[in-house]
């Protein structure tokens, strides 16, 4: 019993499963508890049977984790959206940037998403992390 589950969860883990890739964070997906508990019931000692209440339990735990790991994604979208609105709203702004120890004061020319998606200010033709803003002026109309 050992052995099958062993091999099934080393499989899993090392990516040869043949139904799909394992994610290249290793972590157990819903599929492959469910291949390594369908193993237990299968190789288990039928004069000490597994509770069926503890089956329950853990797939329970893990809707539970994978619904909290959905929410974490989602939540992160939200807060990647939030911070490239805020950023669009400088412009046109005057803004107070701290720069490695260097004051840098100007009005925000553009906003830019990088390829790695994090969002920059473009002030004096020079980009800057937004987080560095200290401070925002209107920019007079005259």
């Amino acid at each position: 019993m050992i052995n099958s589950v062993s091999n099934l969860s080393s499989s899993v883990l090392t990516g040869n499963s043949n139904n799909r890739e394992v994610a290249s964070n290793s972590q157990l997906q819903m599929d492959d508890f469910l291949q390594l508990l369908t193993s237990q019931i299968t190789n288990q000692d039928p004069l000490e049977p597994m509770k069926d209440t503890e089956f329950i339990s853990q797939m329970a735990n893990i809707a539970s984790l994978e619904q909290m790991e959905q929410f974490s994604k989602g939540f992160t979208k939200f807060a990647d959206s939030q911070n490239g609105l805020l950023a669009q709203s400088y412009l046109g702004n005057t803004v107070e940037i701290s720069d490695q120890g260097e004051t840098v004061v100007g009005v925000v020319e553009a906003v830019d998403r990088n390829e790695d998606g994090s969002i920059s200010v473009v002030v004096n033709g020079n980009s800057f992390d937004p987080s560095h803003i200290k401070r925002v002026e209107l920019t007079s109309t005259n």
